[in-house]
Parts: C-alpha cells; sequence; structure tokens
C-alpha cells in the first residue's frame, strides 16, 4: 500500500490528484465497479466456493485487476491498446499484478479482519455478508487509486516532472543510497513493536484480549512512523531539530492519518492472514511478535521514505536553500553525486530528481 502513502504525503502528487475535475471524474469511475462486484456476488455465489476464503481471494483478486486496468485507463484517458503500445509490459503488470491484485487481496484481508475483530461479524461463521463487503469494498478502492495513477501517467505524457513516481522505484533508490539510516528506523520498530506486542499479551487483563495488544501496537508504530517522517524530512538539520513540532494541529493529524491509521492496516492484513488463510485459532507469542515487529518496522520504514521523498520534493521545486549554497564543501558534494547540475551565481540552484546519501551531507 505504499503507492497509497506517496499518493497522498508527497505535495506534488497529492495536489495534482485532488484538483476539483479530477476528484469529480473520479467519483464517477468509482461508481460502477462497486456495482458490477455486488451484480457478481449476486450472481456467483451459489456457483464459486466464494464462502471459502482463498476461494474469494482470488475471485476478488481478479475482479481487482480487471478493475485496476479499466480504471487505469479511465485516468490516463486513452484506450488500452494505445496504452500496451506506450507503456509497455512491466508498467501494464505493476499495474495489473500489484495494484490489482495484490492490493485487492490485501484490502479484502482487511475488510474481513476488521469485521471478525471490531464488529464480532467473522466470515468463517456469517460467509454472505463479509465475502460481500469484501468484494465491493477493494474494488472501489482500486478503482480510485488506479484512476489516480493513470492521470499521474496522463500528466507526465503532457510535460509535467514528476518529483517521485507511487511505483516504489524510489524507495528502492533510497534502499541504495541511504540504507544505514532506514535500517535504523526498521530495525527500532521492529524490536518496539515486537516488545510491545509480547508484554501487551502477557499484560493484558481487560476484555477483547485480540483488540488492546492490537490498539497498543498500532499507537507505538504511528510514533515510530511520524518520528522516521520527521528524521527523513530534515535531513540536515541537527538532531534535537528534526522532531521539532511546527503545528500540533498538523501534527496530530499526521499522526492520526497516515501514521495510525497505515500502522492499524497493516496489523489487520496480517491478522486478516493468519485467521483466513493459515486458519490459525491460537496463535504462539513469536507469532504476535513477528506481527507486531513487522507492522511498526514497516510503519518507520515507510515514514523516514516519506520524509525522504517530501524533502527531496522541496528542494527540486524550491531550490537549495541560501545558507547551504554558500558552503562550497556541501555544493562540491552535491555536483559530485549529480544532485546539482549547475551553480548560477544567482538564483536557484538546478537539481535532478533524486538525492544524495545523507553520509555525504554530514
Amino acid at each position: 500500500m505504499l503507492h497509497r502513502l506517496v499518493l497522498r504525503v508527497i505535495p506534488q502528487l497529492n495536489a495534482v490528484v485532488t484538483e476539483p475535475d479530477v476528484r469529480r471524474r473520479k467519483r464517477w469511475v468509482m461508481l460502477a465497479p462497486g456495482f458490477v462486484a455486488f451484480v457478481l456476488y449476486r450472481l456467483l455465489k451459489d456457483v464459486l466456493p466464494l464462502s471459502d476464503p482463498l476461494a474469494l481471494l482470488a475471485f476478488s483478486g481478479l475482479l481487482s485487476t480487471l478493475t485496476a486496468y479499466w480504471a487505469y485507463a479511465m485516468g490516463r484517458r486513452e484506450s488500452f491498446a494505445r496504452i500496451y503500445q506506450t507503456d509497455g509490459p512491466g508498467r501494464l503488470l505493476w499495474i495489473g499484478g500489484w495494484i490489482g491484485f495484490v492490493y485487492g487481496v490485501q484490502l479484502s484481508l482487511l475488510v474481513l479482519a476488521i469485521l471478525a475483530l471490531f464488529v464480532d461479524y467473522h466470515f468463517l461463521v456469517h460467509p454472505e455478508g463479509p465475502a460481500m463487503m469484501a468484494l465491493i469494498i477493494p474494488c472501489t478502492s482500486v478503482t480510485r487509486d488506479a484512476f489516480e495513477i493513470g492521470h499521474v501517467v496522463r500528466m507526465e505524457s503532457q510535460g509535467v516532472r514528476m518529483v517521485t513516481f507511487p511505483d516504489g522505484k524510489s524507495f528502492r533508490e533510497l534502499l541504495q543510497r541511504d540504507f544505514p539510516h532506514l535500517a535504523r528506523w526498521v530495525a527500532a520498530g521492529f524490536v518496539t513493536g515486537g516488545a510491545t506486542a509480547v508484554l501487551s499479551r502477557l499484560g493484558w487483563t481487560g476484555d477483547g484480549s485480540e483488540v488492546g495488544p492490537a490498539i497498543l501496537v498500532c499507537l507505538a508504530a504511528a510514533c515510530l512512523a511520524h518520528g522516521a517522517f520527521l528524521s527523513g524530512k530534515r535531513p540536515l538539520d541537527d538532531f534535537s531539530d528534526r522532531f521539532r513540532i511546527e503545528s500540533w494541529w498538523e501534527a496530530c493529524r499526521f499522526w492520526a492519518w497516515p501514521c495510525l491509521t497505515f500502522a492499524f492496516t497493516y496489523y489487520l492484513v496480517q491478522f486478516g492472514l493468519l485467521v483466513f488463510v493459515l486458519r490459525l485459532e491460537e496463535a504462539a507469542l513469536f507469532v504476535h511478535l513477528v506481527v507486531g515487529g513487522v507492522t511498526a518496522g514497516m510503519m518507520a520504514g515507510y515514514g523516514y521514505f516519506l520524509g525522504a521523498r517530501v524533502f527531496v520534493e522541496s528542494q527540486t521545486q524550491g531550490g537549495i536553500s541560501e545558507g547551504l549554497a554558500r558552503c562550497p564543501f556541501v555544493m562540491e558534494i552535491l555536483a559530485k553525486t549529480g544532485w546539482v547540475t549547475s551553480r548560477p551565481k544567482t538564483g536557484p540552484v538546478e537539481i535532478r530528481q533524486g538525492e544524495p546519501s545523507r553520509e555525504m551531507l554530514s
């Protein structure tokens, strides 16, 4: 779900996909797949074994794949044949396989986990209602994201330069350039999330033994994700200045969404995988450690990545700050890395897409 975070957190992308005309078209496009999913479920529920979790997830992935291709073409405003000629198989495989099938299956697991954990509406006991929602909601969400990605590609084809594209390439580049700092945040998240999960399972005595530990793990993961985001966003500041809060209202909003929201998302997807795919009735303590660690580790890593991309966008769009530009040592390093392509005596410095590693700036 990293593409969803990128589309909403990176300012340039968020501005592109939330323009009034884009939002209006997107709302109309999102109506059809949900309705089609509802009709297909009503027609096929007695034909296909949709009360079986694996069959339901496979059917959801197939519908989401077809939906992703259709919505992507709607966002591009081009025929699929034309898109195949211009995009090539690599991007189309990513759209159908990742944004469609994998994302759709994850969302189905999320829906089933929410209904089972928070509403006590268990798919394995009452399959019809949860199954229908586990088809409609993923198709609608996949439509939204594929449409937005298609619109971003359309803007690129018209000459708009996107500093970050939501396909994971920037994340892989960060792994190569700044692996030590990213790995520290991921490791801190895994240890903190795993420890929180274990301690909460051992010490929790209230009702709803699954809900309480889940909330504690997600709270810890959200705090780590926010801290990692601030660290990646301000790599040139002193350590104490990286985590300063300029607006508590904005900080609380960002902590609630996306940090806390996506922490719950990743936790619940893993919960759904354990309950509905692996059919674990009682998970061992080690399993809870892994689930908590993966949740907090992923959120910390993604938070650092998003902060780093916001930093890159701010520098790319606004140029190097005057204080940094006056430092010949730093400018020489930036020139050697290829980040800076020119340094005029007046005006902003021209910057290429990407960023140098933090070691080279420290």
